[in-house]
């Protein structure tokens, strides 16, 4: 017969502990969530950026500054941004300043365009409205084949497709063009 022994008694308590423990942690186990969790990006998209502002100038003068919620550049080379809001800047006559819920842009083409409520304020603070706009940086033209409207205090100006010469400040309505001065109506 074998006698229970100081060592033997020793090592049935830590048996039964470490017993006691595993069917505690079992019984209370729980999945811990994560602090914070990783939106998962598209297979087409090589990088996402959120808060972001990029401001492009020539000869150390800046151009325009665009500033966006968030932009995921993808694969193809287009920056597809949220919430955009970009000044085009001009010490003379003062600043062109657009917003839109969404933009891309595509710098190998030298070219932007923004779409879904889209709004142009001028530096006398008239307000253009569209649904689209492209913007080309090499003539620094801002064109859309879509309606616009031009709200000013004294006037409406209403017509389908629309070229702006940021340079030169001139605005052509291409077609459809419906104008409401002081309450009278003209066509």
């Amino acid at each position: 017969m074998r006698l229970i022994t100081t060592r033997n008694l020793l090592i049935l308590a830590i048996i039964s502990i470490t017993g006691w423990l595993a069917v505690q942690a079992v019984r209370h186990y729980r999945v811990l969530k994560p602090e914070a969790t990783l939106e998962l990006i598209p297979d087409n998209v090589a990088l996402t950026l959120k808060n972001i502002k990029y401001t492009k100038t020539r000869a150390g003068e800046p151009l325009w500054t665009l500033v966006a919620d968030s932009a995921a550049h993808s694969k193809d080379g287009i920056t597809r941004m949220k919430n955009v809001h970009i000044i085009f800047f001009d010490r003379e006559n003062g600043n062109i300043e657009l917003t839109a819920d969404r933009g891309e842009l595509m710098p190998e083409y030298r070219k932007m365009t923004v779409s879904s409520n889209v709004i142009v304020i001028s530096p006398q603070e008239n307000t253009l409205q569209t649904d689209y706009l492209e913007y080309e940086e090499a003539g620094n033209i801002l064109h859309t084949d879509k309606m616009v409207k031009i709200n000013d205090d004294h006037y409406i100006v209403s017509g389908k497709g629309m070229r702006i010469d940021v340079t030169e400040r001139t605005l052509l309505l291409l077609s459809e063009v419906k104008a409401q001065i002081d309450g009278m109506d003209s066509h």
